[in-house]
């Protein structure tokens, strides 16, 4: 199997809508829904993103209210 490394890849998505628990865990949760997409029988790619912990950075793009 070939293995292709993106460094520094992001990924946004509204987290609270499809996951739970604290930024990290919604990371974690966010990268297996897009695993299970990726090897989904019978279009899938048999592919699956690797995330470590040293690699998760979490950003908020939120506005903070005044």
């Amino acid at each position: 199997m070939k293995t292709i490394t993106i460094h520094r890849l992001a990924l946004q998505f509204d987290a609270d809508q499809i996951s739970h628990g604290n930024s990290e865990e919604q990371a974690r949760q966010a990268v297996g829904r897009i695993n299970e997409v990726l090897q989904r029988e019978p279009l899938g790619l048999g592919a699956q993103l690797i995330d470590t912990a040293d690699e998760i950075e979490v950003e908020s793009n939120e506005e903070v209210e005044q």
